[in-house]
């Protein structure tokens, strides 16, 4: 059995000699080099066995190395497989021809040359390391969303399982003992169910940085104006309550994204507008789109107590937040959830801001067809 670590050449020639010069040249510590001397004997290997690169005899008796090769393309699981044929024939054009037409990659004529030889060899290496890697991390990946998936089933049945109750027994006591609580027990309700309400928001911005980071998002052409209208019907309710003034300045183009993803990330930053103002300041917001050659942009402008410079890519991250929750409530996902839901539809997002002199976010997506 070959060691895992080490990858796997076949040499498949019928001559021991050039089989021994191969063996020769390209033996190294991370290489397992693997000797047939047919056709048939190197189809037997590559059964259960795989290899970075085949280097294959073309004149062999029986099965000759043009058969093998095609034989070896049959194989689902080497069709990608290079191979080099190794050969003292088969110069003429139509020889050289046929190898490429049955799968080989390149020639290697003898007498053999060590240096180019080695050469060719090492990036064919290379490559299949590479590819293995890239596999490695896509297993990882995968395993990782599976995880993602059992804890999203975790946060949406179990975490919240308790916070219903709480939130359940909370009002049964306000209602059984209303009158017979002073004032302390009655703020005492209030920190419980504001703690349950700060915890279920919480729940839910995982949910949706989860479902964004994990779906399989499929962007096509989305009307922006569309996208925006169906955010600020979400934020009707909010609008009403913090009596803020949305400006919209209607957008006449269409992006390539995820419709479901754009209204959220629109959601996000309007929300966020209508929240990170001073006191006593009615909240101003202004939505906009700069449409270019190949990408969109499109702005959402507020009045807010802004952000200094150096928090500009922080805010951006998962769980930051630069004030307290007593004095602007939230869980500090927001943005993250803006950043990765543009991320994912193949965009960027970034911000204009100074202390109290208002933000302006921006997310720039790829241009989708012109309206009609």
């Amino acid at each position: 059995m070959s060691d895992p670590q080490k990858v796997n050449l076949l040499l498949v020639d019928d001559d021991p000699k050039i089989l021994l010069a191969l063996d020769a040249i390209l033996r190294a510590p991370d290489r397992h080099l693997v000797q047939a001397r047919s056709g048939e004997e190197a189809l037997r290997l590559l059964l259960d066995q795989e290899f970075a690169v085949i280097l294959l005899d073309v004149k062999m008796p029986g099965m000759d190395g043009f058969e093998t090769a095609g034989r070896i393309r049959e194989r689902d699981r080497c069709r990608h497989t290079p191979i080099l044929f190794v050969t003292a024939y088969g110069r003429e054009k139509q020889q050289v021809f046929r190898g490429y037409s049955v799968g080989a990659v390149d020639y290697i004529f003898t007498p053999i040359e060590p240096e180019i030889l080695q050469a060719k060899v090492s990036i064919f290496v290379e490559l299949f390391c590479k590819s293995r890697e890239l596999d490695r991390r896509a297993q990882e990946l995968a395993r990782f969303n599976q995880e993602l998936e059992a804890f999203t089933y975790t946060v949406s049945h179990d975490l919240r399982a308790p916070l219903r109750a709480a939130e359940g027994f909370a009002a049964l006591l306000q209602r059984e003992y209303e009158g017979r609580l002073d004032e302390p027990g009655l703020e005492y309700l209030r920190q419980i169910n504001g703690a349950v309400g700060r915890m279920e928001a919480l729940i839910r911005d995982l949910l949706a940085y989860s479902r964004i980071s994990r779906e399989d998002l499929r962007p096509h052409a989305v009307d922006l104006g569309l996208a925006i209208a169906e955010a600020l019907g979400l934020l009707e309710g909010e609008v009403r309550s913090t009596q803020g003034r949305i400006v919209l300045e209607e957008p006449n183009c269409t992006v390539l994204g995820d419709p479901t993803t754009l209204a959220q990330v629109v959601v996000n930053l309007v929300s966020n507008a209508l929240k990170f103002v001073a006191a006593g300041v009615q909240p101003r917001v202004r939505i906009r789109a700069e449409a270019g050659e190949e990408r969109v942009r499109l702005w959402v402008e507020d009045n807010g107590i802004g952000i200094e410079p150096k928090y500009h890519e922080r805010i951006f991250q998962v769980f930051e937040r630069l004030h307290s929750t007593e004095a602007y409530p939230g869980t500090g996902i927001g943005l993250a959830i803006v950043r990765r839901g543009v991320e994912r539809m193949g965009g960027t997002v970034g911000l204009e801001s100074v202390p109290n002199g208002g933000s302006r976010f921006w997310i720039e997506l790829p241009k989708g067809r012109p309206k009609k």
